[in-house]
C-alpha cells in the first residue's frame, strides 16, 4: 500500500513507511488488483476479462457484485498468465472477452482459461 509519509535519512527507521490507513490507498490498491492484475473491470456493456497474473499461478477463483448481479468467477491458467482463451457464462461459450450485463439479481457462473 501506499503510505501517507515515509521516514528520510534522518530518522533511526529510515525508509519506514506509515499511515497506510489514512491516505485512502487501501481501496485504490483493491481497485488495481481486481482491475488490472486479475483483470475483472467493469464497462458500459459488461465485465472485461483481462487478467495479468504471474505464469505460476493456476488460477483464481472470485465473486463479483456488479449492477445487482453476482458473478462466481474461476479463472484457468494454461502457464502464460494473459490473454482470455475461452469464456463461458452458465456454461455456454462467449466470444471475445466480455461478460454480459445480465442486470437480473441472479447468480452465474462463469469459467474463463487464460495462456
Amino acid at each position: 500500500m501506499t503510505p501517507g509519509n515515509v521516514d528520510g535519512p534522518d530518522s533511526p527507521n529510515y525508509g519506514r513507511g506509515g499511515w497506510t490507513w489514512y491516505t485512502g490507498s487501501g481501496a485504490w490498491y483493491a481497485v488495481v488488483v481486481l482491475n488490472w492484475l486479475l483483470g475483472i473491470r467493469p464497462t458500459s456493456k459488461g465485465l472485461r476479462v483481462d487478467p495479468v497474473i504471474p505464469k505460476a499461478w493456476p488460477g483464481f477463483k472470485m465473486k463479483r457484485l456488479f449492477r445487482g448481479t453476482t458473478y462466481h468467477i474461476s479463472v484457468t491458467n494454461n502457464g502464460q498468465g494473459q490473454g482470455v482463451k475461452e469464456l463461458k457464462v452458465d456454461g455456454k461459450k462467449q466470444p471475445g472477452d466480455l461478460i454480459p450485463d445480465f442486470q437480473d439479481g441472479q447468480n452465474h457462473r462463469v469459467e474463463v482459461v487464460i495462456g
